[in-house]
């Protein structure tokens, strides 16, 4: 149940940041006038935007690994500690 919580808060940060993010493109004056990143059109025809995500997706998907195996361990330790008091 705690795996699911964090992953509930991380993803409300998520999309708060992404929404944030585009509220702030909307409001830029001008902001028609960016819609041609330069170095994204770059990485884009290099084929390098790719590297990119596959790197951020990745690293991402590590710590989601690495918070699955330590809720577990915790929940395992509390368990036990609940079954220790419990048999006192």
């Amino acid at each position: 149940m705690k795996l699911f919580k964090i992953l509930a808060v991380w993803c409300f940060i998520l999309c708060a940041t992404a929404g944030a993010q585009s509220v702030q493109a909307q409001a830029a004056p001008g902001a028609a006038d960016q819609t041609n990143v330069e170095m994204a059109d770059t990485l884009r025809q290099d084929g390098k935007i790719y590297v990119v995500v596959a790197v951020l997706v990745t690293v991402l998907g590590g710590i989601l690994i690495y918070l699955v195996s330590l809720d577990r361990k915790v929940s395992k330790l509390e368990k036990q500690l609940k079954d220790d008091y419990v048999n006192r």
